[in-house]
């Protein structure tokens, strides 16, 4: 798992180096370098790569993942499955349910992007509308 960070690179010296370290401290059963490459690229091809590297005209760099994949994944997994919990649903011409609309407004924190055809936008970020007016958004719902 500290292995496969997109935050945290690795080289392969570093990795060896920490193998090496743990094995001198005492660790039994330590992988190979070979080994945990061949389980990362296994891990890779079963759940697929989930995060993007996305670049902001700023010069920050973050990193997304597809999120219905993550909750796809989630719910097939018994382990998780059942410690979820449904937050309101917005069904684009209206609420089902009154708390819904109330939760989505007041109680669920703002992602701090949004997604909108392959274009990410962030809050607090210098945006143009089609309009051509400027604003600063605050949150996304």
């Amino acid at each position: 798992l500290l292995f496969s960070s997109p935050c945290l690179p690795f080289s392969d010296a570093q990795k060896k180096a920490v193998l090496n370290w743990v094995k001198e401290l005492g660790a039994r059963d330590v992988p190979s370098l070979y080994a945990t490459k061949k389980c990362q690229t296994l891990v890779k091809d079963l759940v697929g790569q989930p995060t993007e590297k996305v670049t902001a005209r700023s010069g920050n760099i973050f990193y997304i993942n597809n999120i219905a994949k993550a909750i796809a994944h989630d719910y097939g997994n018994t382990l998780t499955h059942f410690a979820m919990q449904d937050y309101p649903e917005d069904g684009r011409k209206g609420m089902l349910q009154v708390f819904n609309g109330n939760k989505m407004l007041l109680d669920l924190p703002s992602p701090p992007a949004a997604q909108v055809d392959r274009k990410v936008f962030f809050i607090d970020e210098l945006l143009q509308d089609s309009s051509g007016d400027y604003f600063i958004p605050g949150h996304f719902f």
